[in-house]
């Protein structure tokens, strides 16, 4: 199985729950490249209210976070901080690191964090 089919259905319910809370989220036009270590890499680009979970690689990532799988899922299911993980340096990041605060924004409001 493939990562990506793994994380999807995590991030789209973060996504549907974070939206509830914060409708703005529905307005953003951004795209983050994720390279999972070992496993593969998927993007998930936000745009005209919509949510696409990709496998493969984004043209115009806005950033690119590499993890390895169970970080991602600790970080997903609001276990792990990700502000925490990148302080460990267990998420490793390139490209706008600020914009990625409004990731971690998302998934602090669709897990119930924010």
């Amino acid at each position: 199985m493939a990562v990506v089919d793994e994380i999807k259905p995590v991030i789209e319910e973060v996504f549907k729950k974070a939206v509830e809370k914060a409708p703005e989220i529905k307005g953003w036009n951004k795209a983050y490249q994720f390279i999972v270590e070992g496993e593969g890499e998927f993007y998930i680009e936000i745009k005209n209210g919509e949510l696409i979970v990709a496998e493969g690689k984004h043209p115009n990532p806005i950033a690119t976070l590499t993890a390895d799988k169970d970080t991602l899922k600790k970080v997903l299911s609001g276990e792990l901080d990700a502000m925490k993980a990148f302080m460990l340096r267990k998420i490793k990041i390139t490209g706008n690191v600020l914009d990625t605060m409004n990731l971690k924004k998302l998934i602090d409001y669709g897990t119930g964090k924010a």
